[in-house]
């Protein structure tokens, strides 16, 4: 079932070519559009300060349009390091639901984790990676906090900022949109994604790549001594069957202290009652550049 009108495409490809307002706001160049959103970059006409603007089509299902909006307006309410800030949400003169965020752009466009790995070669620090996959990990405890599921994620979906922080761009979209989780399913696909999202960042391999080879080869992947007991928390935590319902399950038995790396011996997850760990908004990152992220035509 499309939740969007037909004309939208046409329409939003006509409408970028001039200047856009939505309150306060004025387009100054559109970027490639995102879950069939216009994504633009506004500047605040008052304080001159630049935003990013998703404009979305006319949700055609009701229940759909609603949900969307709700769950912007709780994740507008969410407050975390790693997740991109939602600033304002309303619709505009046409009946268009638009979301105002922060920019965390430079001033050539957007960057992605995708982005960023290519720029890398393929693969990150091992430290760094792991660093990254925790730091995301917390995103989620802190939006299951307030009740907000996103279900897997894409590094499309994954921005770095110009300070070379994480952020996860509009937090529990695409769950809002086509609704095919439902709240257990969403939580546990958005821990494994992202783990599997630092296992390809942390070796430069997917993982659904080697999940035919043996134990042996999937751990001779993490050579250094201090990096070998990680092996079997990735194996552990991306086991279809055996891995975690929760992001806070995934944090609690990461092999970083001796208790830890004990119970992750037996391949038993820690309980999940101490409190969420505080967000960690440090530097990931050293700055680099890219191309610019214009849409095109």
């Amino acid at each position: 079932m499309t939740l969007f009108n037909k004309s939208f495409d046409n329409q939003s490809s006509q409408e970028t070519t001039q200047a856009i307002r939505f309150g306060p706001y004025v387009s100054v160049r559109p970027l490639a559009g995102v879950h069939r959103c216009d994504r633009l970059i506004m500047l605040h006409e008052r304080d001159r300060t630049n935003h990013l603007l998703y404009r979305f089509g006319h949700i055609t299902d009701t229940v759909a349009r609603r949900r969307t909006y709700d769950r912007f307006i709780k994740t507008a309410h969410l407050d975390h390091a790693h997740i991109l800030t939602v600033e304002n949400v309303g619709y505009d003169d046409t009946g268009r639901l638009c979301v105002i965020t922060d920019y965390p752009g430079n001033q050539e466009g957007l960057v992605t984790l995708g982005d960023l790995l290519e720029v890398r070669g393929g693969q990150l620090e091992f430290n760094e990676a792991i660093r990254l996959m925790g730091q995301l990990l917390e995103s989620c405890v802190h939006a299951s906090e307030q009740g907000v599921y996103h279900g897997p994620f894409t590094m499309d979906e994954l921005l770095v900022d110009r300070h070379g922080c994480t952020l996860v761009e509009l937090f529990g979209l695409k769950q809002a949109l086509h609704n095919q989780y439902s709240i257990a399913d969403a939580r546990s696909e958005q821990t494994r994604s992202i783990i599997e999202i630092g296992y390809l960042l942390a070796t430069g391999v997917s993982y659904s790549d080697v999940v035919a080879s043996s134990d042996a080869v999937r751990s001779s992947r993490f050579t250094k001594r201090n990096e070998k007991l990680w092996g079997a928390w990735f194996a552990l935590a991306l086991d279809p069957v055996n891995g975690f319902e929760t992001s806070q399950q995934a944090i609690d038995t990461m092999p970083t202290d001796a208790e830890q790396i004990a119970r992750l011996a037996e391949l038993k997850p820690m309980p999940s009652d101490k409190p969420a760990p505080k967000s960690r908004s440090g530097v990931v990152f050293g700055r680099f550049r890219r191309s610019p992220n214009v849409r095109k035509g």
